[in-house]
């Protein structure tokens, strides 16, 4: 009898933030439904600080990133590509060569690297820092200060029922108001109102809500934290009245590098000043009493959203079926196209390789089934075009932008003229294996123009890389002219895209 051994590294899992003033990445064990954090790293790369002024990363910022990275996969090469979940936000949603970044960071990470919106970033933040907390009935807010962004979410367990980003970060207020060494109390009032102008639309929404404790995570409020323990400037917690008592030091300082604040790391101070502008603001116009420093922050949001999607609810399945609410799609011939579709799919994948450790294809391709007649909200005419904008500009939970981008590519094409210019963006392999998606999904759509449930079993033969040929049982296909003469169009269709549509 032969004794099977388990996989290798089959419950560890790998999350990376790319964020904009360091790079985290932690590994974790997971056990019974828990985590076990056994390795972290950290690097501080201060991406947003080697943004030029046209917008783009700096040779240095880039060959830092990529450097880092390398490193990083050094960490993580022998963890199945499932299970590691990387991210860039603010300074990389803004990069305008961050294309050109992701492309070799992919390359020295070893593993694909998604960009996640403000809002996105936000709900992973606070996935991070509940499951970090006891579960009980307490209304959260927690709040997180990036680098170029800062995050607002108002809670209660795992659910959260606000979500907000702004544009202020600690580099990012730092570089606009503390550009020289030394801290004046007019640039310091200057930052501070600034703060409090950009949270002040926000100020309603977050106060009518309310909460019952107030949660600051990752690196500036931590440090912030440390700092007010180490001077006893703050009993229990951040306070007020301590981070007074900070901002006063520093401004009495010569240069904060030099200032002998305990608690202070080296490598805190070039953003400190802005980060503490932003969390004084934030106590100022929310009347926040105190706040207490969660441990966990996006990186644990991303490993248990990552254990969510592999053994429980994946939070994209939900955000699909709210959009199909919200937009009123008919979820009859939605799911439909969606059970055609994957029925192609599962004839069609080893054929055109549709398959990849980073995407699940038959995901994006039911999604898109399912969401394809969202523009109908707006207008049947040119509807495929408003499903377009409408999915790749909506805040979907649990998207990526890139994944929102695909799905946006693979509505605009699911019937008219196919024009699969709109794929060249995507890297390789994505950009072939979308046109190949669209294809099945356009076949599905052709099939059930008619808005009929019931469809006999089709075969479908890919006899090459871009020729197929459809079969249809029980001489559905005489039965249903309308459908004969679509499949003639949608020939000339797929012809003009470089592919070849048979069918009997």
């Amino acid at each position: 009898m032969t004794e099977t051994t388990a996989e290798p590294n089959q419950n560890i899992y790998a999350a990376i933030d790319l964020g904009s003033n360091s790079f985290h990445m932690v590994i974790a064990r997971e056990v019974h439904g828990q985590l076990q954090i056994i390795d972290k790293h950290k690097e501080m790369i201060r991406l947003r600080s080697g943004l030029d002024k046209k917008g783009y990363l700096t040779p240095q910022a880039f060959q830092n990133g990529i450097e880092c990275l390398e490193r990083f996969g050094q960490l993580i090469k022998n963890i199945p590509s499932h299970q590691v979940r990387a991210v860039g936000t603010n300074t990389l949603r803004n990069a305008k060569n961050s294309h050109e970044f992701l492309s070799q960071a992919r390359q020295a990470l070893g593993h694909s690297i998604q960009i996640i919106a403000g809002q996105e970033e936000a709900r992973l933040i606070y996935l991070g820092v509940a499951h970090g907390l006891p579960q009980n009935d307490e209304q959260r807010l927690v709040m997180d200060i990036g680098g170029g962004s800062t995050e607002y979410i108002i809670g209660q367990n795992f659910t959260y029922s606000h979500l907000t980003s702004t544009e202020m970060g600690c580099v990012s207020i730092t570089q606009k108001f503390f550009s020289k060494e030394d801290i004046t109390e007019k640039r310091m009032n200057k930052a501070i109102s600034a703060c409090r102008q950009i949270i002040r639309p926000h100020l309603l929404k977050l106060t009518r809500l309310g909460w019952d404790c107030a949660l600051g995570a990752s690196g500036t409020i931590k440090a912030i934290g440390t700092i007010l323990k180490d001077n006893d400037w703050s009993p229990s917690g951040i306070t007020l009245d301590g981070m007074y008592q900070l901002r006063d030091a520093m401004i009495a300082s010569d240069s904060l590098a030099t200032s002998g604040i305990q608690g202070l790391k080296d490598e805190r101070v070039p953003v400190l000043p802005g980060g503490l502008a932003i969390l004084i603001a934030t106590f100022e116009e929310l009347k926040i009493d105190q706040m207490q420093v969660s441990s966990n922050a996006l990186r644990e949001g991303l490993i248990f959203d990552t254990l969510g999607r592999l053994f429980a609810e994946d939070v994209r399945e939900t955000s699909v079926a709210a959009a199909q609410a919200w937009l009123k799609i008919d979820l009859q011939q939605a799911n439909a196209i969606a059970r055609t579709s994957e029925m192609l799919y599962k004839q069609a994948h080893n054929s055109w390789q549709l398959h990849d450790g980073d995407y699940s294809y038959e995901k994006l391709l039911n999604w898109a089934a399912r969401l394809h007649e969202a523009g109908m909200a707006l207008s049947y005419k040119r509807y495929r075009h408003h499903s377009a904008y409408l999915i790749e500009n909506s805040e979907l939970a649990g998207f990526t932008q890139e994944e929102k981008q695909m799905l946006s590519a693979m509505l605009l094409n699911h019937r008219g003229k196919f024009v699969p210019d709109v794929y060249d963006k995507f890297d390789a392999p994505h950009n072939n294996k979308l046109k190949y998606l669209t294809v099945l999904l356009r076949l599905a759509v052709r099939i059930h123009r008619g808005r009929e449930t019931d469809i006999p079993d089709i075969l479908l033969y890919i006899e090459d890389e871009r020729s197929i040929r459809l079969q249809f049982e029980n001489d559905w296909l005489p039965e249903h002219p309308l459908t004969q003469l679509d499949l003639d169009v949608e020939a000339g269709r797929l012809a003009a895209a470089g592919f070849e549509l048979t069918y009997q």
